[in-house]
């Protein structure tokens, strides 16, 4: 099978490496070109970039799907198939133009949680299981039938970075079942229910806020969701602090102090809620370097904070 893979972030980087080491053509990667980033503002490479250099894979780079220039370079490949992970929203006219479509791996048991943030989304809410889709695309957001599906639980200790791994080793050893599907002519194709959609779009930055008047599980669920990346914070001193690393805690330490009270009981970190308490590993504050709780605690001069 000839494919053209598309990418760009880390999460496509197993898929990438699946289709490689397959029996399968990869043709040429597709990805975004290079873009200013950090304090330098340097000109940075796309993750799935930098790993097809490194495989000597040929690179198409784009910054608009829907020129003329980009529809024409891949119509003028001779391909079976186009693998989409974590791109840009493809029109039709590019969609259709492998023998055999486009398929999309999304990280949610779709129709369950469309969108930009499936994996946040079974965080922040509490979800027990979560797992891999790959559907046919059309011109609609992850509406496109279901070619495979795979399910995994959510562990209690899992975080953003913990999903994000194993959802993509998910979706790369389940590209290759659905490939082989779609070449040996026994691919099923499922339409979605689009009575069960749930949507999962951008998270916006309010959703980083942590509110200490919310219940204990719903605080976990959200440092969870955005751990280690971009950080869930509160407000210490007047500035941001992320907090990571973070489990319900058992006990009855402070029970007349305010939710979002901070203190430590010998070397832990432990921020009091309404319903309980939780402990942290690490924190970030505003303007340093992230740090483990045990290192912050000796900065502290007094038992308790409260954050805001």
């Amino acid at each position: 099978m000839k494919i053209i893979f598309f990418g760009n972030p880390e999460f496509c980087l197993l898929p990438l490496l699946s289709l490689y080491n397959s029996d399968n053509d990869l043709l040429s990667v597709v990805t975004n070109i290079d873009r200013k980033s950090g304090r330098g503002l340097k000109l940075t490479s796309t993750p799935v970039k930098q790993k097809a250099l490194e495989l000597n894979i040929p690179i198409i780079e784009t910054d608009n799907v829907n020129s003329e220039f980009f529809f024409n370079k891949l119509n003028n490949i001779n391909v079976d198939l186009f693998v989409v992970v974590a791109f840009s929203m493809l029109p039709e006219n590019i969609i259709n133009i492998p023998k055999y479509g486009s398929v999309n791996i999304h990280p949610s048991l779709l129709p369950r949680y469309r969108g930009s943030s499936p994996i946040q989304y079974a965080l922040l809410n509490g979800d027990k299981d979560t797992g891999v889709s790959i559907i046919s695309l059309n011109s609609k957001i992850d509406a496109g039938g279901i070619l495979g599906q795979e399910k995994m639980t959510i562990p209690d200790y899992a975080n953003f970075g913990y999903m994000y791994q194993e959802l993509s080793l998910l979706g790369a050893e389940l590209l290759i079942k659905v490939i082989s599907n779609i070449k040996n002519n026994k691919s099923k194709l499922e339409i979605q229910n689009e009575t069960l959609k749930t949507l999962a779009p951008k998270i916006k930055k309010e959703q980083y806020k942590i509110n200490w008047s919310k219940p204990l599980e719903q605080i976990l669920n959200q440092i969870k969701a955005f751990d280690p990346m971009p950080g869930a914070y509160a407000i210490f001193k007047n500035k941001r602090i992320k907090l990571f690393g973070a489990k319900k805690e058992e006990g009855n330490y402070l029970p007349y102090a305010d939710p979002g009270c901070l203190f430590f009981k010998e070397d832990i970190l432990l921020i009091k809620t309404i319903t309980g308490y939780i402990s942290v590993t690490h924190v970030h504050l505003e303007g340093k370097k992230i740090v483990n709780s045990k290192d912050f605690i000796k900065t502290l001069n007094n038992k308790e904070y409260l954050l805001d």
